[in-house]
């Protein structure tokens, strides 16, 4: 399966602003917020899937990041910092209800550095969800995206991001190179200055066969939690979530529990 983000327009209900997609067509505020996070040269599109999965107390937001899908012709951010600070203050004026966060793979990354905004800004994350990815506290520096074409993209092929009939398409080519070098730099460049432990539940989920990083590497998110942490293996690599949508939606609806209470608005 391929996992390359292609040009898309954006989806048929509600763009809440330039960050954030919906899939599904209730524009009611949940219960609570799932907001998910792609991973590197991903887009919105990779999760549409969800939004059927999920009960209707649930609202479902995708981040959408520049520089692909429906936002093509905007430049990619390749910084860390500054990515994490953009989605944090878009999404601060959302925490009226509480906001479960879900990361894959660079994804997770980018989850963790908005939940820290969020909590220090005064109020964390419900949950915050990493999948794929190697906790912050082993964060290692990486090459892949100083290889020429070539080689990165090759790379790319070996490690299941995007798929032999894209590289054979210049075009196709060239619209997948740009996104995913820039969110290989700002990964592979990402060293967190700091690591604090977040005060809300954290659950890493990682593919058992997946080469990209150890099992130990993924229980490491326990010292970024408040105690209140759970690992969860799945079957397959390192897109081991593409098969597994439903049980895993079905592990993490039992893991986040029973829906707070929100006061109806006056």
């Amino acid at each position: 399966m391929s996992v390359v983000s292609l040009p898309q327009s954006a989806p048929e209900s509600a763009v809440d602003s330039d960050w954030l997609r919906r899939y599904r067509g209730d524009r009611r505020p949940g219960a609570v917020r799932l907001v998910c996070f792609p991973h590197a040269g991903g887009g919105a599109s990779f999760y549409r899937n969800w939004a059927s999965l999920l009960p209707d107390a649930y609202e479902h937001l995708v981040v959408q990041y520049p520089g692909r899908e429906d936002r093509l012709g905007e430049a990619c951010v390749g910084e860390m910092g500054h990515l994490a600070d953009r989605i944090a203050h878009v999404l601060r004026p959302l925490q009226e209800r509480p906001l479960i966060l879900f990361g894959h793979s660079m994804g997770a990354s980018v989850a963790y550095e908005v939940a820290r905004r969020l909590q220090e800004s005064g109020s964390a994350p419900h949950h915050l969800v990493v999948s794929g990815r190697t906790s912050p506290t082993r964060q290692r520096r990486g090459s892949v995206h100083l290889l020429d074409d070539e080689d990165f993209l090759n790379e790319i092929v070996r490690f299941g991001g995007v798929s032999d009939e894209v590289l054979r398409h210049p075009e196709l080519r060239d619209l997948v190179l740009r996104p995913m070098r820039s969110d290989y730099r700002l990964i592979e460049t990402y060293q967190p200055t700091s690591t604090p432990a977040l005060s809300c539940p954290v659950t890493a989920v990682r593919g058992t066969e997946d080469t990209g990083h150890t099992e130990d590497d993924s229980r490491a998110w326990a010292e970024v939690s408040n105690g209140d942490f759970r690992f969860l293996p799945f079957p397959g690599g390192h897109f081991y979530l593409a098969s597994a949508m439903e049980p895993l939606l079905r592990q993490l609806l039992q893991r986040f529990g029973p829906l707070p209470v929100v006061e109806p608005a006056v």
